[in-house]
């Protein structure tokens, strides 16, 4: 009679990346599917400042800086609604940019911030839940009608100075990531330098022109 042999159990298999071969594994763990998914958003947020940078080094004006960040903060944090506001030469914070935000809205918030130029070492605000901070009361009725639940403040900083804010809008209660909030300072730093390279760049153009003018003015008088 013929011996029976006894089958090896299969072993589950995936391909691999670089010759394409089987290579055995036990099953993910939970470990394993946690560490993945953490590799996985670290390189979206690479991904996304990589496009961000690219984006800001070929802008020439705020417009294109604004909207390069406001899409930067949806590729990295998947954020649908978030706004650009400036402080303005009268020293009022004011927006600039924005996503999913009402007219009603920005004519309501225009103005507040818990900064302003001087102060030091601004560090990002998250209000995880806007019913459950005093501070923003005043807004509740403002929050309830536009869907906000909650919300982060990350300052805008050039040269020590706050020159202006990120907000990102929430529908729910939400706390933010430490490497959320750390990815959107990164964006902020970018763009806060965007910002004052094309103001000093416009600035520059403006003075070379009026000093165009005043040669060719005195020009023309000793003609």
């Amino acid at each position: 009679t013929m011996s029976k042999k006894r089958m090896a159990p299969v072993q589950p298999y995936r391909y691999s990346a670089k010759s394409g071969s089987k290579t055995h594994r036990v099953h993910d763990t939970p470990a394993d599917m946690v560490a993945a998914e953490a590799l996985r958003q670290r390189l979206n947020h690479l991904q996304a400042l990589y496009q961000l940078t690219a984006a800001l080094s070929q802008a020439h004006a705020l417009d294109e800086i604004y909207a390069a960040a406001l899409a930067g903060l949806h590729r990295a944090l998947g954020i649908e609604r978030a706004s650009i506001l400036l402080f303005d030469a009268d020293g009022v914070m004011r927006f600039k940019a924005y996503r999913g935000l009402s007219e009603a809205y920005r004519r309501a918030v225009e103005g507040h911030t818990p900064w302003t130029p001087d102060s030091p070492n601004p560090q990002p605000i998250v209000v995880g839940n806007v019913r459950e901070d005093p501070s923003l009361a005043s807004y509740a009725a403002v929050f309830e009608a536009e869907d906000i639940a909650a919300m982060a403040f990350i300052p805008l900083v050039s040269l020590r100075r706050v020159i202006g804010k990120f907000m990102l809008y929430y529908a729910v209660p939400t706390e933010l990531a430490a490497d959320d909030i750390q990815l959107a300072t990164v964006i902020a730093s970018q763009v806060a330098f965007a910002v004052e390279r094309t103001r000093a760049e416009r600035q520059a153009r403006l003075s070379e022109e009026r000093l165009r003018f005043a040669l060719d003015a005195a020009s023309m008088g000793t003609w």
